[in-house]
């Protein structure tokens, strides 16, 4: 019974920090330096056919937020 009260407070500590990333990353200026790089990269790939990479890429830098981990 203890081990269900138990993994019940984790998981909900989990979601909570998990909330708390994502308000801190949406809340976050992204500089123009990183943006610049990130069009450029994007294009690169682009232009070499490397698509898993560009796909790869993209999705670490405008991750789907509409996607809630099941924790």
């Amino acid at each position: 019974m203890d081990t269900l009260v138990l993994a019940a407070m984790n998981s909900s500590q989990s979601k909570d920090d998990w909330v708390k990333a994502q308000q801190h990353k949406l809340h976050k200026p992204i500089d123009v330096d990183t943006l610049m790089w990130v069009r450029n990269r994007l294009m690169r790939l682009e232009v070499e056919a490397r698509w898993a990479d560009r796909i790869c890429v993209f999705e670490e830098f405008f991750p789907n937020d509409a996607i809630i981990p099941r924790i």
